[in-house]
């Protein structure tokens, strides 16, 4: 009996690895950005233009490039001294800059842009292309850690991806669904991801017809050569 329960096994197994093989392969996903207003942080490079005052912009002449946030999450202006940046949105941020140059000059008109985008090492593990650390532009997420790594491999399971934070403390990563993602469209799902964070794709067990297959198949036909040749 035991022969034949082999054999079985590998009949029923043999349709379903056509099936899991043919849909093995996965696109890499375009990288996008969160919804909603960016957040400033650490390492970001800002442009200001206060115009008609050009001492007051960056860059400028004697300044070649704009002011970066410190990791303190201040910056150091002109005439103001320190203001702190982090955890201000830009809109918030120039309105905060315009009150105070108010208080000095008559009604300034300026602008603030992001000339540059801090980052955060993010580390994407598994069943990627290309596993490792990553320097990410602030604000990013999980579909864009996952192309920086060029994609899932064939044997990822998209349906169990674990996102472990630096301050996890004890508590069970966050597990996604990241089919519900691409196919439902259920952006909820793209987590914006911070410093230390790591993407973990877990293994489909996918049944590999060369691997999990053939060594059955080979060990079947022994079995039954072996108990003929028996009986001989």
């Amino acid at each position: 009996m035991k022969k034949w329960l082999i054999l079985t096994m590998v009949l029923v197994l043999m349709p379903q690895t056509g099936i899991l093989a043919a849909a093995a392969g996965a696109a890499q996903p375009d990288a996008n950005n969160s919804i909603g207003a960016y957040i400033l942080h650490p390492g970001d490079m800002l442009s200001i233009n206060v115009f008609g005052y050009p001492e007051l912009s960056f860059p400028n002449q004697g300044h070649m490039e704009g002011l970066t946030i410190r990791p303190d999450g201040k910056l150091t202006y002109p005439f103001l001294g320190e203001i702190t940046a982090k955890g201000m949105s830009v809109k918030d941020f120039a309105k905060l800059l315009s009150d105070q140059l108010g208080e000095i000059y008559v009604n300034p008109v300026l602008s603030v842009n992001i000339m540059r985008f801090g980052t955060d090492r993010i580390y994407v593990l598994g069943e990627v292309n290309q596993p490792g650390a990553y320097e990410l532009d602030k604000s990013r997420n999980l579909l864009d850690a996952i192309g920086a790594a060029r994609g899932w491999t064939k044997d990822a399971a998209k349906t169990k991806v674990f996102i472990i934070r630096k301050d996890q403390n004890g508590k069970p990563p966050l597990k996604v669904d990241l089919m519900a993602l691409l196919k439902e469209g259920d952006t909820s799902k793209n987590y914006p991801l911070q410093q230390g964070d790591v993407v973990y794709l877990t293994e489909n067990h996918r049944i590999d017809f060369a691997k999990d297959i053939v060594p059955l198949i080979n060990a079947a036909y022994m079995i039954t050569w072996i108990s003929n040749d028996n009986k001989r």
